[in-house]
């Protein structure tokens, strides 16, 4: 391995590692790794503002690249009536710690960020 395929990737494992543990501080939720295949799927679907409603409000507090992406949205194939986290995800541009941005901004302003509540596998089972 060559030393710059070894600075790669201990710096995706130091990203993986800040992207879990501020999406379990804002959660409550620790996944795996830092990729949408990782989140709860009950999580991906929650409702959120419109890319446009979220610029219009939390402009000041989104990192550029957050800006951006949701700026850059158009009203083709991925317009949707309601907007979740995983509809934010779609977006070009849009990626795991600008999922974290908006969650910050959200939370900042008081809107739930936690997952709807549900019960664990063994408790499922047991109730059977």
């Amino acid at each position: 391995m060559t030393p710059n395929t070894i600075k790669r990737r201990e710096q995706r494992a130091r990203d993986t590692a800040r992207f879990v543990e501020a999406f379990f501080a804002l959660t409550g939720l620790r996944p795996a790794a830092a990729y949408r295949e990782y989140l709860p799927q009950d999580f991906l679907a929650r409702s959120i503002p419109s890319p446009g409603e979220l610029v219009a409000r939390f402009d000041d507090r989104l990192h550029t690249r957050t800006r951006n992406a949701l700026r850059q949205q158009d009203p083709g194939p991925l317009h949707c009536e309601s907007w979740t986290y995983g509809s934010l995800l779609e977006l070009r541009g849009f990626g795991m710690f600008c999922l974290l941005d908006v969650m910050q901004a959200l939370h900042e302003s008081g809107f739930p960020l936690d997952p709807t509540p549900r019960s664990s596998p063994a408790t499922s089972r047991s109730e059977r």
